[in-house]
């Protein structure tokens, strides 16, 4: 029978599907010294965890709820006590912290982000307390746990611009009615990714740091080619491809990976107005609307593991494909 209108939803007719909480975009810098050279990292953190109840949503009883406020200054106390080796590592330790200091935390998500910052160099030689900020993409690490589960440790690399001005085009495409796309054999490929892993059940001893940088190189080879030729790309959704197998098979520590790709189109310039002829040397960049696509590809023989993980620790991307440009 269908509700009057106005009339109250009891509690027996909802239940919560999720109730997480917690203090996003904690920054903070953490300042290594060893004698006079320092190591630095620039971190924007953001932290949630679920509680075993939900009485402060029905009951409006705040007390097991633990402040935001608390959940920053905890950040910021285990970044002190601990150090910060690497994300993925001082990830671990803030869901640990949590999940081990009160029982009624069932869950806790670490997402963090590095600044790029690398060393100054001059003349091949590092700065001692120097340091430049990156193009090369942006760091970021989330670390999931739930009670009485191991943690699941999620890498990857976010905001990385690339550009190759040859071996790429686009046919045998579908064409209808509505089709007014021309082929191409050669054109400017344009992207900006956001590539995201999953490790596998053993963490131990993984160096993060390592995997990260082969990860990074993978995509640069996979896209570019060698130096001297390059190679030539059908489509971004094969570039997208040729990322997911060079990571995986350079890293057997990969179980999965997951790539957002935007095409960021270039298209050539008309400069028959001013009876001047170009020949694809000035292109004119289109910055919206633009091409995306997702894809994640895993190994077989983890999909039964996968399966058997909490739904709230499945491997999953951290920011919806349709927003991964820019954020």
């Amino acid at each position: 029978m269908q509700r009057p209108t106005g009339c109250p939803v009891t509690s027996r007719e909802v239940e919560y599907v999720n109730s997480e909480y917690g203090k996003n975009a904690v920054r903070i810098l953490y300042v290594r010294r060893e004698g006079q050279v320092h190591c630095i990292k620039e971190l924007a953190i953001s932290v949630h965890i679920r509680l075993n109840t939900v009485n402060e949503y029905l009951n409006a009883d705040n007390s097991r709820v633990i402040p935001t406020d608390t959940i920053k200054n905890t950040i910021e106390a285990l970044a002190k006590c601990n150090g910060i080796r690497t994300i993925e590592e001082f990830g671990l330790d803030i869901c640990e912290h949590f999940i081990k200091t009160f029982c009624h935390v069932v869950y806790c998500n670490a997402f963090i982000k590095e600044v790029p910052w690398q060393r100054l160099e001059k003349d091949n030689t590092p700065h001692a307390h120097a340091f430049l900020y990156s193009s090369e993409g942006i760091r970021f690490c989330e670390v999931e746990q739930t009670q009485n589960n191991a943690p699941i440790v999620f890498s990857g690399i976010k905001d990385l611009k690339l550009m190759k001005t040859t071996q790429s085009g686009f046919q045998g495409f579908l064409k209808e009615k509505y089709t007014t796309l021309p082929e191409r054999i050669d054109r400017v490929l344009s992207v900006e990714t956001l590539i995201k892993w999953c490790y596998g059940e053993c963490l131990d001893g993984l160096d993060y740091d390592s995997i990260w940088r082969t990860a990074h190189e993978s995509v640069l080879d996979a896209f570019a080619g060698p130096p001297e030729t390059g190679h030539y790309s059908p489509s971004y959704q094969k570039t997208v491809n040729c990322i997911q197998t060079n990571i995986l098979e350079r890293i057997p520590q990969i179980e999965e990976v997951e790539v957002i790709l935007s095409n960021i189109h270039y298209s050539v310039t008309n400069l028959e107005k001013l009876g001047i002829s170009n020949d694809k040397e000035i292109f004119t960049p289109q910055e919206t609307p633009f091409g995306a696509c997702a894809s994640t590809l895993r190994r077989k023989d983890c999909s039964k593991k996968l399966h058997n993980i909490p739904v709230d620790c499945k491997p999953r991307c951290c920011v919806g494909w349709k927003f991964a440009r820019g954020i």
